[in-house]
């Protein structure tokens, strides 16, 4: 029997399922939320992949031809949203392609470090430098509520190192400060970075991207009322719109709002002393939802 906790499937199942894993980190944003709109590009792209065993790829052994993708719609196109849809499945598919790709790269290197010299720390010839990039392991970082832990990229970065200590074989980063605001030190020892290796541009064109995993707000982070907008009755009940420091305007019952100050000067503006003298009906100010 198999389960999610403790698989014990054939090797080649729990490799595709790695295979998956990797495909979808390197795809999905980062608040996770387009998962499920990833996955048919990704299907799509492992069926039409050679399998390194076989030869072949699952769509020729199955339907017995190799589907192919609209690489660009006709001049002249009357349908609504049928250009935007097939850009973005092609930029999907490549997506994917590249995500197998590296995917396969990935194993052959850790398949590869088996047989290198012992003395060849991790694979590397040369040691990190100051100076060098390198990417951050995600294992030991605490994560925002509601991520899935598979879903969350292995590494993150690249940063860039300012100090080296080979003696302890550690590495101080240049960390951004979303990272630095949750208090991680910026030292880590060489087993939990990679070493960052510079796009190809010939074999993949325009991927140079610099753009860093978003970690999510603070979840202990403190936000401030800056005015109440405005009121309504729920019955005998009242709620107050609050609009928050950091734009947003929502909602709130009475005993959230009874010791603001922003409560006393909005009585004072509508021209009661309690609460309980306010009008059943009134608009909120206008620009607030």
């Amino acid at each position: 029997m198999s389960t999610s906790f403790h698989p014990q499937t054939d090797g080649a199942t729990e490799r595709a399922n790695r295979s998956i894993e990797q495909i979808l980190r390197a795809m999905v944003k980062p608040d996770q939320t387009d998962w499920v709109d990833k996955l048919p590009m990704v299907e799509f792209a492992l069926n039409s992949s050679v399998n390194s065993s076989t030869g072949y790829a699952p769509f020729e052994l199955v339907q017995g031809t190799m589907p192919r993708m609209v690489h660009q719609l006709p001049k002249e196109n009357h349908v609504p949203g049928a250009k935007a849809f097939v850009e973005r499945a092609v930029l999907n598919l490549c997506a994917a392609h590249d995500a197998i790709i590296d995917s396969r790269i990935h194993q052959t290197h850790h398949a590869n470090r088996h047989r290198r010299d012992e003395n060849l720390d991790r694979g590397q010839e040369d040691p990190l430098q100051v100076g060098d990039k390198v990417y951050l392991s995600t294992e030991n970082l605490s994560l925002p509520q509601r991520r899935a832990r598979k879903l969350v990229p292995k590494f993150i970065g690249p940063y860039t190192i300012l100090e080296s200590d080979p003696t302890t074989s550690s590495y101080t980063l240049q960390l951004p400060p979303d990272l630095s605001s949750r208090g991680i030190h910026p030292k880590f020892h060489v087993s939990k970075l990679r070493r960052h290796y510079a796009n190809d541009d010939l074999l993949f064109p325009h991927r140079e991207t610099q753009v860093y995993y978003d970690m999510g707000e603070l979840e202990d982070k403190e936000w401030l009322v800056e005015e109440i907008n405005g009121h309504r009755w729920i019955g005998k009940k009242i709620e107050f719109q609050v609009k928050w420091n950091y734009g947003d305007t929502t909602w709130e019952p009475y005993d959230s709002c009874k010791d603001l100050e922003a409560l006393d000067n909005y009585l004072d503006q509508i021209g009661v002393k309690h609460w309980r003298a306010l009008p059943r009906a009134i608009k909120p100010k206008s620009g607030n939802r």
